[in-house]
This record gives C-alpha cells, sequence and structure tokens, in this order.
C-alpha cells in the first residue's frame, strides 16, 4: 500500500496560526507535512469519499513523521462527525489545538472570508447565523471535549497564537519535542513571522473563479494583482456585535480555561 498516515495533525483553530505553524513544521528534516496543507480528508463534505489510499498518498512514507493541517476539523457542529472519522483511521496520531482570544478569532474569521468571497453579507448577518460555524469555532471547550471522547489529554497540545508570535524559538521547539522531532534543528527562516498582516485585499469575482480553477502555486502568482483582487478596508467589528459574541462564548470559555488550567489573561473573554 503507497504512502503513509500521519503521525499528528494540526486541528484548528482556524485563523490562529496554524498556516504558520505548518510552515515552520516543514521545514524540519525529519518531519514531512502535507501538501496542500488542508486536506479536509475527515470532513465528510470535503474529502472523506476519496478513501484512506487516497490521504495516504499525501503522505511521505520515508519520514516518520508525518503531519497535515486542518482547521475544518474543529468546526462543530456545522461539520460533524470529524473525530469519530479520525480516531477510526489514525486512533494513535498527536493533535494540535491552536487557539487564540476567540472574540478576535471571530472577527478575523469574517474578514477572511469575506475579503476571499466565500461570504457577502454583511458582518452581523453572517457572524451570527447559526447555521455558519463562525462562532461555533470559538467555542474551544466544545470543540476539544469531542476529542477527549477518542484521545487522551496528554496527546492534544493546546497552543496560543501569540506564543508563536511572541515566543517563537520556544513555542517551535516545543512543538518539535511533541511531534517526536529533534528540538536542536532551527533556521534564519524561522525568526522571520509567517502569520497574516493587517493588508488585505478582496478578491474580485473573477479572483473568485481563478482561485478555483488554478493551482494554488500559480493562483499566488496573481492573486494580488488587478483585476483579481482589490484593495479593500477591513471593517472594525462593531462594539455592540463584540458584546453579543461574548454572552455567546463566556461559558465555553470559562470551561476551556478550567479544562486547561490555563488562564489566557489577554482575552477579551
Amino acid at each position: 500500500m503507497a504512502g503513509a498516515l500521519p503521525t499528528f495533525v494540526i486541528i484548528g483553530a482556524q485563523k490562529c496560526g496554524t498556516t504558520a505553524l505548518h510552515s515552520y513544521l516543514a521545514r524540519h528534516p525529519k518531519i514531512s507535512m502535507s501538501t496542500p496543507k488542508e486536506l479536509d480528508f475527515f470532513v465528510a463534505e470535503k474529502r472523506w469519499d476519496e478513501g484512506i489510499d487516497w490521504y495516504r498518498s499525501r503522505f511521505n512514507p520515508s519520514r516518520e513523521i508525518r503531519g497535515e493541517s486542518s482547521p475544518n476539523y474543529t468546526a462543530h457542529p456545522t461539520l460533524d462527525g470529524v473525530p469519530e472519522r479520525m480516531a477510526s483511521v489514525i486512533p494513535d496520531a498527536k493533535l494540535i489545538f491552536m487557539v487564540r482570544d476567540p472574540v478576535k478569532r471571530v472577527h478575523s474569521n469574517y474578514i477572511h472570508s469575506f475579503s476571499n468571497r466565500a461570504e457577502s453579507r454583511p458582518m452581523r448577518v453572517a457572524v451570527l447565523d447559526p447555521k455558519r460555524a463562525y462562532i461555533h469555532r470559538s467555542r474551544y471547550h466544545h470543540q476539544l471535549s469531542r476529542y477527549l471522547e477518542h484521545y487522551p489529554k496528554e496527546r492534544i497540545l493546546i497552543l496560543e497564537q501569540d506564543e508563536l508570535r511572541g515566543e517563537r524559538r520556544e513555542t517551535i521547539k516545543r512543538v518539535f519535542r511533541f511531534v517526536g522531532a529533534p528540538e536542536d534543528h532551527w533556521q534564519p527562516i524561522y525568526d522571520l513571522p509567517k502569520l497574516e498582516t493587517s493588508a488585505r485585499r478582496r478578491r474580485s469575482a473573477l479572483g473568485a473563479y481563478a482561485a478555483k480553477r488554478l493551482k494554488v502555486r500559480h493562483f499566488r502568482k496573481v492573486r494580488d494583482r488587478r483585476p483579481f483582487s482589490m484593495p479593500w478596508e477591513q471593517p472594525p467589528l462593531p462594539d455592540d456585535l463584540r458584546v453579543e459574541i461574548e454572552d455567546q462564548l463566556r461559558d465555553d470559555i470559562a470551561a476551556f480555561r478550567k479544562l486547561t488550567g490555563r488562564q489566557f489573561e489577554n482575552w477579551s473573554v
């Protein structure tokens, strides 16, 4: 049977630094990260029907440490059944769950979706839509608890985005240790931030079409040019909407603090 299964998975959360961490890990000589980054294999609506052989083919069997990063793995109940499917295929895997201020994550999620033309509605309408995962993804306790039904707590690493920003060397080495890679590996490029900046453009209709049709490496060459995208001023999070989001998340985040034993002092809720 060709390929191999991953030994660890970055399960989210979306807009919490998973792309940066994936990039850093991919540069370790003992680690093989999937291409593309987000395989979404365990999401029934996306890649599950491709089958396990397809999933195995995404990983390099010559590397003992293999990983992927799919933030859609923590979007319950919008995307259901992911931990169960994952445990049935890779029950011994280690998991990494990245988090950030849950209210800021919601705002960033909307900005990301709107700029990519995956969202067109006003912020309040979109964010408060219970059928969409904007707020669900920030219910960290709820998302994590579902994995704890299948994976022991000691095999799940919780990382805060600010740790990757402000304590990058220590944080990356901690991740290396967790996945079983030598922690003495370091490259100068690790000192360069790979987290998203405040600069943002919004895709045009043509850009959205091209993003679906072109290979990723080809689209990256044109995505920041007209007519594929245009400058866009990001809207701030209105105070009244912020209060509503905080009210919806408060109990879950309190439970998340208790579960992890961490205070996350700088969070807004």
